[in-house]
């Protein structure tokens, strides 16, 4: 397969995944209201998500050094698919806890082996590679907000959310990335001759940890992800204080997925332009003041704040992944890519906890109030340009 079908059977693949786990986000948030939780319990739903990832990112990330990134995504796409089926078949908080700890331990192992798969294949254009496989990403987060929306829309004489629909639409989503395993699986075949000779490589997790610069990228990295499952969390209870209904909520997550892909393409030309510190910084900045505005906007305001937040949030990611693949021997990447989404899921699941008790006190304005302060902390933490390559 060449390189170029290569990229756009990848970007496929990243574009179905990320629609199904959004969308089984939002619909797990009107579940658990349905079920009468509180702020604190969001949180918590949030934390649970990202949990395994906390313990299973690292290994994940040797595994895929070893295997192949392949075969970590094909794993990860049963794993999801058996979480999903948690949350069909027991609608209770205890399981909508489990579904999402499983899910997200699935989404994790996707995420790892696609990361792995784009580092080992595009070794001399990190910045575009991972540009276009967030881009992707990107439109499967505007895609899958969308979609859910329309499918689990209230039926006629109906005021109530159809959660079931929607999580079915997203078990279909992913059910439809299985056949590019086949593809992949020559791919890590071709580059086994390479991963056979790295398995001396020392991929310990302190060992990776100093490499110079990374712990920077971590942080960084952590904070932004831990904004974007925030608004997936919170955003429907902010919806039910405005009087939203969940159509409304749905196009305003997908107006902040489509800003996000938008600035994902051609991202090497910006790098080129600006460089990576100055990019970071300003999204940094951006997303906090988007977030901290965001109570005041009202609906017609929201739109504009979205917007923000996609170009704020969008940026980051690809850029960090690119930033640790420049600064990495390519024999410990995989293991510095899991290190990266173990710092993500420990910012994702402390968090949130944390905010969802602020929650309780000040309300969901505290939350983004919150979170913009932290955004605005991480805008601090720019790359090293000393060791910058």
């Amino acid at each position: 397969m060449t390189g170029r079908s290569w990229g756009i059977g990848l970007a496929a693949q990243s574009g179905l995944i990320q629609a199904a786990a959004v969308g089984l986000r939002i619909m797990m948030g009107y579940r658990a209201l349905e079920l009468g939780a509180d702020p604190v319990f969001l949180g918590v739903l949030v934390a649970s998500f990202s949990l395994p990832a906390l313990f299973a990112a690292l290994p994940t990330g040797r595994l895929s050094d070893r295997v192949g990134g392949a075969v970590v995504v094909l794993t990860g796409q049963g794993v999801f698919l058996s979480g999903a089926a948690v949350l069909l078949l027991w609608p209770t908080l205890w399981a909508l806890l489990a579904g999402s700890a499983v899910t997200g331990l699935g989404f994790l192992l996707m995420m790892v082996g696609q990361q792995t798969l784009v580092a080992h294949q595009a070794l001399h254009n990190t910045d575009g590679a991972f540009g276009n496989l967030s881009a992707a990403a990107s439109i499967g987060q505007l895609v899958g907000p969308v979609l859910v929306a329309f499918v689990a829309a209230p039926r006629a004489g109906s005021t109530e959310a159809d959660i079931t629909a929607g999580v079915l639409a997203c078990l279909g989503c992913v059910v439809l990335t299985l056949p590019a395993h086949i593809v992949f699986r020559r791919s890590d075949a071709a580059n086994r001759a390479t991963r056979l000779a790295l398995r001396t490589v020392d991929r310990r997790a302190l060992t990776v940890l100093r490499t110079p610069g990374l712990w920077r990228a971590l942080v960084l990295g952590g904070a932004v992800l831990a904004t974007s499952d925030l608004l997936y969390a919170f955003i429907p209870a902010w919806a039910a204080e405005n009087g939203v209904d969940i159509q409304t909520v749905g196009w305003l997550l997908a107006i902040r997925a489509a800003a996000s892909a938008a600035c994902r393409f051609g991202l090497a030309r910006l790098v080129a332009a600006f460089g990576r510190s100055r990019l970071l910084g300003a999204a940094a900045l951006l997303g906090a003041v988007a977030l901290a505005a965001l109570p005041f906007a009202g609906l017609p305001g929201a739109y504009v704040v979205m917007l923000a937040l996609g170009i704020a949030l969008g940026l980051p990611q690809p850029l960090v992944m690119a930033w640790i693949v420049s600064i990495t021997d390519p024999g410990r990447v995989g293991a510095a890519l899991g290190l990266r989404l173990t710092a993500n899921r420990f910012a994702q699941v402390t968090i949130p906890v944390l905010l969802g008790t602020v929650a309780t006190s000040v309300g969901v304005s505290g939350i983004f109030w919150a979170n913009a302060v932290f955004l605005a902390g991480a805008a601090c933490v720019l790359p090293d340009r000393r060791r910058r390559r």
